[in-house]
């Protein structure tokens, strides 16, 4: 198995398995041991399969002489922070982000508490070849718990905030999934004085990103009609996504997030605040806005672990997907929602404005992404398929169109941007003629 654009990902009963996870375990824990590794935090959301999955894990990495630092249902992001604040440390979360209970991932974090390089992957993958031969029994690693994992992540999101920022007189509802962030996110917001109305915050194993907003945008105007509230803040199964919206249910995307922080950042004269990271499904309409900003913007390929590396190559602050990933580097290395939440917010109070007055000067450009179920996710690399891509390329030279394959579904992903709604709905249709 290879790694995708997130991890190993895929359905727990026949890809992710235990007897996967086991030889996972050992192999990855082998690698990081010569790399001067020694031990594992390992988190994970909040699936049936996690208790399977994080035993088997654990036996791997024990058996390969790494110790192993159990920190229970913990959203993405803390791993990440809890892994780059112990000494000597990587990263384990078990969880497949936005995808159904059925499926389950592992995706790891370096010492540093970022996504692990390519370089890395592709030992771990030659690894994966090879039979487990278990360490001598007196050179077994230990497992531990970590009982304050939650605790000290909610301490460290509000250190983030600079000054006497609080959120009284603040309603705010969550969605949180019934994922990780089920109990940490309404911690955080009630501890900085908001009042919070809950939903999705009771998982049962099953019910992770059901009906949820982050994946059902719908909801907020339903939440917004049903409910009265400041904010709507929709986070997804493992807590490095995030999408707000306002009491109109007026919707603010990663790539509004990502305007919003730029603009904070430029007007206070942060470093590194000239420059920002976005993706090939980031809107023209936002490259446009903070180029009159006087920001530029870099895009990289989908997937925040590539943004990540972008980031550090070029040694900014901010990138941030359309989807809601969002990474501030100066807070954290990888994609965290809820400090991207308090930022976001603070920032809307320091430049005096609103979600609604921050969408009007952003004059986005009419985008669709369209996914297509197939039976082989080959069809795209055909002669036929790449030559009517370029054709259609060339038959509308504004558009920006991207036809790319899911890394753990059988799905093909593509994205239309155009001049206007009919150019896009007809390279959009053209496409799916390609592919079905």
């Amino acid at each position: 198995m290879k790694f995708g654009t997130d991890g190993f990902r895929g359905p727990a009963d026949s890809v992710i398995t235990p007897d996967f996870c086991l030889r996972l375990g050992f192999h990855t824990g082998a690698v990081i041991k010569e790399k001067g590794y020694d031990s594992v935090i390992i988190g994970k959301d909040t699936r049936v399969s996690g208790y399977m999955l994080e035993a088997a894990l654990e036996a791997g990495f024990i058996s390969a002489g790494i110790d192993v630092k159990l920190a229970g249902p913990i959203p993405t992001p803390a791993v990440s922070f809890l892994t780059a604040t112990y000494a000597g440390q990587f990263g384990v979360v078990i969880s497949a982000s936005h995808n159904p209970y059925y499926d389950n991932g592992i995706k790891f974090f370096n010492r540093h508490g970022r996504k692990i390089s390519a370089d890395l992957e592709q030992e771990i993958e030659k690894r994966l070849e090879t039979p487990n031969e278990p360490v001598k029994a007196k050179h077994l690693g230990k497992a531990f718990r970590i009982d304050s994992a939650s605790g000290r992540y909610v301490e460290y999101c509000k250190s983030t905030l600079k000054g006497n920022y609080s959120l009284q007189n603040k309603t705010i509802l969550i969605d949180a999934a019934n994922g990780a962030n089920y109990k940490i996110t309404p911690m955080l917001l009630r501890e900085l004085g908001a009042k919070t109305i809950n939903i999705n915050c009771d998982p049962d194993g099953f019910n992770i990103n059901f009906d949820s907003a982050v994946l059902k945008q719908e909801l907020f105007a339903e939440y917004a009609k049903n409910y009265e509230f400041d904010y709507c803040v929709a986070v997804d199964g493992d807590g490095d996504r995030l999408v707000l919206s306002d009491a109109k249910g007026t919707i603010f995307t990663g790539d509004d997030i990502l305007y919003t922080l730029a603009s904070r950042n430029k007007m206070i004269g942060k470093e590194q605040s000239d420059s920002v990271i976005g993706t090939t499904m980031s809107n023209q309409g936002v490259v446009e806005a903070l180029g009159n900003l006087g920001i530029s913007f870099l895009r990289t390929d989908v997937g925040d672990k590539y943004i990540s590396r972008e980031l550090v190559k070029r040694d900014l602050n901010v990138g941030a997907e359309p989807s809601g990933h969002i990474i501030q580097r100066e807070f954290s290395e990888s994609g965290d929602a809820n400090i991207a939440l308090i930022q976001t917010l603070a920032a809307l109070q320091e430049l005096d404005t609103t979600i609604e007055e921050i969408k009007k000067n952003i004059n986005y450009k009419p985008l669709s992404l369209r996914n297509f179920f197939v039976a082989d996710k080959k069809v795209i690399e055909s002669q036929i398929f790449i030559e009517s891509i370029e054709k259609l390329q060339k038959n509308y030279p504004d558009a920006r169109i991207s036809v790319r394959k899911s890394g753990t579904e059988p799905i093909i992903r593509a994205m239309v941007e155009a001049e206007t709604e009919n150019d896009k709905d007809s390279i959009l249709n053209e496409i799916e003629s390609l592919i079905l």
